[in-house]
């Protein structure tokens, strides 16, 4: 049986406390509401599952709620059922019109109800599910427009780059009292191995993944990764703040893939702290059979926009940066049934959050 979170918008208590009643004890997860004001405020919190609407209300009516829904974008589709007392058919058509999924007459049959919140939610599912196909399809594509690039370039850059380099190592080797010559000679092999760099990033995210399923210490695997950095914090002047649980579960995963999941996310950390900062580090675990890493820094943060890219190949406002590697962050954790959040502020800093499912006894 669909079993979802539910929003009941309605201005009689008693009504709803019969939801209450009769969705809570089908499993549903029930967020009374006895405003439309209130109702819309909800929403832009937290989307929920289904919405049961009422038509008529004192400071609104069901209508003019599901207009605001349909038309603010930031929502995604969530069914509404409206909930009315007039049985028309021209009320049923303008209802459907405006968006609305379905109705049910007042007074309500209790089964009823509970077929129609299981059809919506149903359809809500296969809604979700289908836009997911949708997203790996798109995913799928950028890995294949990724794959030739990176193919097209292991071939027609790297081996002249090769020879580049080794010839601007040589010509060094004979310029060595030339002070001015061999800086600029440092600088150019600084950039080529930029530029190989870019190369490997992009032949790696082309790979298919090959993810060992180990049981992982993840405190001392995010400790070990914390070595490379230990130095770069001291010249940077970046505190580091540690905390872990001894008690944290061992996860499945793969640590070599793992540590460069927090390295990548050390090293923009840093980036974000050039002139100083703090980064907190700890371990925790949650009630969802899952242990989670939290990283966060007093950086400059992230524009609000520029989050929902973050993970997108190529996306970067860092100079120099490829915009390869909180790719294929995502995708390593992504890869072993895992979750990453991030949440910032423009000039307040940013926290990641790596949840990763724990080996059960």
């Amino acid at each position: 049986m669909e079993r979802g979170q539910v929003y009941c918008v309605d201005d009689d208590e008693d009504i709803l406390r019969l939801y209450q009643i009769v969705l809570g004890q089908a499993g549903h997860e029930v967020t009374s509401i006895s405003s439309g004001e209130e109702a819309m405020a909800a929403i832009m919190r937290r989307h929920p599952d289904l919405i049961i609407l009422d038509e008529k209300m004192d400071d609104c009516s069901g209508m003019e709620i599901c207009a605001r829904i349909r038309e603010d974008t930031s929502i995604p589709y969530i069914p509404i059922i409206m909930v009315t007392g007039v049985d028309s058919k021209e009320g049923k058509i303008r209802s459907l019109e405006e968006g609305i999924d379905d109705y049910i007459l007042k007074p309500f049959d209790h089964e009823e109800l509970l077929a129609k919140v299981m059809v919506m939610l149903r359809i809500k599912r296969l809604y979700t599910d289908l836009l997911q196909t949708r997203q790996n399809l798109l995913k799928a594509e950028k890995l294949a427009a990724v794959g030739q690039l990176a193919a097209a370039m292991a071939h027609e850059v790297r081996n002249p780059l090769s020879i580049i380099g080794a010839s601007v190592q040589f010509l060094k080797s004979k310029m060595e009292e030339q002070e001015e010559v061999v800086n600029v000679m440092d600088t150019i092999l600084r950039k080529i191995s930029e530029i190989d760099g870019t190369i490997r990033e992009l032949l790696a995210a082309a790979r298919p993944l090959k993810l060992k399923q180990d049981q992982v210490d993840l405190n001392a695997s995010v400790r070990e990764v914390l070595g490379f950095i230990r130095e770069k914090c001291l010249v940077q002047n970046v505190a580091l703040k540690l905390e872990f649980n001894p008690d944290l579960p061992r996860i499945h995963g793969d640590e070599e893939h793992l540590q460069r999941v927090f390295l990548n996310i050390f090293i923009n950390a840093m980036n974000s702290m050039s002139q100083g900062g703090e980064l907190r580090v700890w371990t925790r675990t949650g009630p969802d059979d899952r242990a989670s890493v939290l990283i966060e820094d007093s950086g400059r943060g992230i524009a609000a926009d520029d989050i929902q890219h973050l993970f997108e190949p190529f996306f970067t406002r860092q100079s120099g940066g490829s915009g390869l590697g909180l790719f294929m962050v995502k995708m390593i954790i992504d890869e072993l049934k895992g979750d990453l959040r991030v949440e910032s502020e423009p000039g307040q800093g940013t926290r990641f959050t790596v949840s990763l499912p724990v080996v059960r006894d």
